[in-house]
């Protein structure tokens, strides 16, 4: 492990800083709890949660074949810059919740940027790793989000997608990001819309969707891939060429996608996880209000993207 991550970490339950005892051991200084270190990763939660174990399972199959990405384009985080109109990081910068790594990586190609990256779940950590190998500016940590391993007011800007509201808890999943933060520093996160501004229709198709959830978050995650990969050419031809061609079309779902096999990521991690949150703009907004978090802009994008702003 990299002595500057020393600077940043912070036991997960007393608040404390932590020594390192060894090439494979981390100490609470106060509490005296030990933290293993592997693969050069610092390892604070025990156990991953179910949602955990269901997004682990996908981005842990890649962890043999990924590496540093070849171009600096951004993905998941770009969408939501451009989306709310938020200026690039600079700084040291909170990828919470990094998944396999994609946005972490190539945040990490700009010279005026260090990004940490928080993950839960093995398969994430193991990929994310893999995929920053050798890169300077990228830091692994797996931890929760709801008890985060790192000390307050550290960060010059964060970025969450698609991740606490997956979460038990996600009010104090934002609150915990949002403690990290400096004054002033901004934080981008997305959320599910709930469709409350929408057609009747859309809210039944929802509501559907929501009952089909209590059958396929049963399911192991190998059986549900399958099926969503038999079920991402149908939707591909229902929802994403419309939505190509027509006006009236173009707030369907999925409508964001290249080629008739690209949906099936897509619809696992709509099917699979058994915590779902969904919001409107109102109690998007108030989700970070509520973390003592300015909104600078709330935009719609395929969700709820708000760009805030630590106060004080």
């Amino acid at each position: 492990m990299r002595e500057r991550l020393l600077d940043w970490l912070r036991c997960p339950q007393c608040g404390a800083s932590l020594l390192l005892r060894s090439a494979t051991l981390l100490e609470c200084s106060r509490c005296a709890r030990p933290f293993e270190i592997r693969d050069g990763v610092p390892w604070f939660a025990a156990e991953e949660t179910p949602t955990a174990a269901v997004f682990g399972y996908t981005w842990g199959r890649h962890a043999g074949a990924v590496a540093p990405p070849a171009a600096r384009l951004f993905w998941h985080l770009a969408s939501m810059q451009k989306a709310a109109g938020a200026p690039p990081f600079d700084g040291v910068i909170l990828d919470a919740g990094c998944g396999d790594g994609t946005d972490l990586s190539i945040l990490a190609y700009e010279p005026h940027c260090q990004v940490v990256g928080v993950e839960l779940s093995g398969g994430g950590v193991q990929t994310s790793l893999a995929r920053t190998r050798g890169m300077a500016r990228a830091y692994v940590i797996q931890g929760d989000l709801l008890h985060l391993p790192l000390a307050s007011g550290i960060f010059d800007g964060a970025y969450s997608y698609g991740v606490v509201h997956h979460t038990p808890d996600p009010a104090r999943a934002v609150r915990e990001i949002a403690r990290t933060l400096k004054p002033h520093a901004p934080l981008l996160f997305y959320l599910y819309e709930d469709f409350s501004d929408r057609p009747w229709y859309w809210r039944a198709a929802l509501a559907a969707v929501n009952a089909g959830r209590l059958v396929t978050t049963r399911l192991p995650p190998r059986v549900l891939m399958g099926l969503c990969r038999a079920l991402s050419p149908i939707l591909f031809v229902l929802f994403t060429l419309p939505a190509r061609r027509f006006r009236w079309a173009a707030r369907f779902p999925h409508r964001h996608n290249t080629g008739p096999w690209d949906l099936s990521g897509d619809l696992y991690d709509r099917f699979a996880p058994p915590i779902e949150y969904r919001y409107s703009k109102a109690s998007a907004e108030a989700l970070a209000a509520g973390a003592g978090l300015e909104v600078v802009r709330c935009a719609q994008d395929r969700g709820w993207v708000v760009w805030a702003k630590k106060t004080g």
